[in-house]
């Protein structure tokens, strides 16, 4: 089952990718990146094949579907070996982009949202949105890295 998880670049990135990946970083002006070797803090969300596909292709339309974010601010997609790394920041940018497009109200709460007649699909993607707006959220409040595991 897909996953999204906080945990440090080195449970997932070789020593060589995380080179690679500061030396990228490093081209686009972004120092010290948090690896979150100190993280004690392992937030696991698991989602459906078809939730995290359909959520991925809305976020692959803004060129943002990524396997690693990471709490710095850059703009594009890197790719380090078989990984895409984006930054949180701008995929929080996307969220809210997207908000507007699976009309989420900020007020609105998950007993709201079950009393609306939705029909699975749109109430898939509305879930997996507050996922990764939460997990967003804390990747970069704890500046530990956000895996994306499909």
């Amino acid at each position: 089952m897909p996953e999204i998880r906080l945990i440090p670049l080195d449970e997932v990135l070789s020593t060589k990718q995380l080179h690679a990946l500061e030396r990228e970083l490093a081209n686009l002006g972004v120092e010290g990146v948090p690896l979150g070797e100190d993280a004690d803090l392992d937030v696991e969300e698991v989602l459906t094949e078809d939730q995290l596909a359909d959520f991925m292709d809305r976020l692959d339309a803004r060129d943002l579907a990524c396997d690693v974010y990471l709490p710095v601010e850059f703009e594009g997609k890197l790719e380090v070996g078989d990984h895409g790394v984006g930054s949180a920041y701008a995929l929080i940018e996307a969220l809210d982009e997207l908000r507007e497009e699976l009309s989420i109200d900020e007020e609105e709460d998950e007993e709201d949202e079950e009393d609306l007649d939705l029909d699975a699909i749109e109430e898939q993607l509305r879930s997996t949105w507050r996922t990764f707006l939460r997990a967003a959220n804390v990747c970069i409040e704890k500046e530990i890295p956000l895996h994306i595991f499909s």
